[in-house]
C-alpha cells in the first residue's frame, strides 16, 4: 500500500488503466496527476491553462458579476480593501 502525495486539495476522482500500472487522480486543486503505481512517483501534472493568472481586477468597472467570475476562473484575482484576495 502506498500513499500518493502531491495534490494541495482533496482528491475528487481516481481512474485506473486496465493493466494497473498507472492511475490518474483529479483534485479540487484543479489538477489531474498521473501516477506510477509501483513507485508512487507523479509522472505528470495536468492543469487547464489560466491565461489571466494573477491579473488584479480590483476596482475594474464595466464588467458584470458573471464576467468577473469568469475572469477569476481563468486566474484573475480581486483584492478587497482589507487585503483579502478573492479567486476561484
Amino acid at each position: 500500500m502506498k500513499t500518493l502525495q502531491g495534490h494541495s486539495n482533496s482528491v475528487r476522482a481516481i481512474g485506473f488503466n486496465p493493466d494497473g500500472t498507472i492511475i490518474a487522480s483529479g483534485s479540487a486543486d484543479e489538477t489531474i496527476k498521473v501516477w506510477d503505481v509501483k513507485t508512487g512517483e507523479c509522472l505528470k501534472t495536468l492543469r487547464t491553462e489560466r491565461p489571466y493568472e494573477g491579473m488584479n481586477i480590483t476596482g475594474v468597472t464595466g464588467l458584470t458579476e458573471a464576467q468577473k467570475a469568469t475572469l477569476k476562473t481563468l486566474g484573475a484575482i480581486e483584492v478587497s480593501c482589507y487585503g483579502e484576495m478573492s479567486f476561484l
